[in-house]
C-alpha cells in the first residue's frame, strides 16, 4: 500500500497528453539556469517540470507525471528504463530529490516522553533524530515486513525488514508497533 501521493485518479484526463508520453519522443536536460526542462520532439518544450511518482513505494520508477510550474499535469510516463540514458538518469535524479525517504538499518534509542516519540536512527543516509507525536499512529505497515514511519515534520523513514534489525533495535521497535 502506498501513500497517497497528490496525484488525483483522474488527473490525466485534464493533462497536455492524456494517453502516456513516448519515451523515445521524451528529452529531460537542464537549461542554463538550472531548471529541468522537458522537450516532446517534433511538439514542443516545457520549461520548468517536475516528476512525481504515482507509486513511491510499490512502483517508484513506473507511473510517473510530470507537471509543469503551476502543477498542472503535462502526461505521465509509464516506466523510466524506456527514456535514453542522459534523460533517465536526470530523471532518476530529480526523483531522489524529491522523495527523500532513508531507510533505517539500526535504532539506537526510542524514548517517550508526554506522548512524544524521540528518535535516533542509523539510515542509509547517515545519523537521523527525529520526533513524533503518536507514534503508533504514525508506523504504516506495507507489507512483508516493511514499516513506513512518518516524524513530526512529514519526513518518511522506511525499514525494509524489521524482523531482521538488531535485537536491540526490533525489541525498541516492538514496544510501538
Amino acid at each position: 500500500m502506498d501513500t497517497p501521493n497528490l496525484i488525483p485518479p483522474d488527473a490525466t484526463d485534464d493533462a497536455i497528453y492524456p494517453e502516456p508520453l513516448e519515451p523515445e519522443r521524451v528529452r529531460f536536460f537542464r537549461d542554463a539556469s538550472g531548471r529541468t526542462r522537458m522537450t516532446v520532439e517534433d511538439d514542443r518544450s516545457f520549461l520548468d517540470v517536475r516528476l512525481l511518482r504515482a507509486f513511491p513505494i510499490s512502483a517508484p520508477q513506473q507511473h510517473i507525471a510530470v507537471v509543469d510550474e503551476t502543477d498542472r499535469i503535462i502526461g505521465h510516463l509509464n516506466r523510466l528504463d524506456e527514456l535514453d540514458a542522459s534523460s533517465q538518469g536526470l530523471a532518476r535524479r530529480l526523483l531522489e530529490d524529491h522523495y527523500f525517504l532513508p531507510t533505517i538499518l539500526r535504532i539506537r534509542s526510542l524514548r517517550e516522553e508526554f506522548g512524544t516519540v524521540y528518535c535516533a536512527v542509523e539510515t542509509d543516509k547517515g545519523l537521523r533524530e527525529f520526533a513524533a507525536s503518536g507514534f503508533r499512529d504514525l508506523i504504516e505497515d506495507l507489507g512483508d515486513g516493511q514499516l513506513l514511519i512518518a516524524d513530526a515534520d512529514g519526513n518518511r523513514y522506511r525499514v525494509r525488514r524489521w524482523q531482521e534489525l538488531d535485537r536491540r533495535s526490533r525489541n525498541l521497535l516492538e514496544q510501538f508497533i
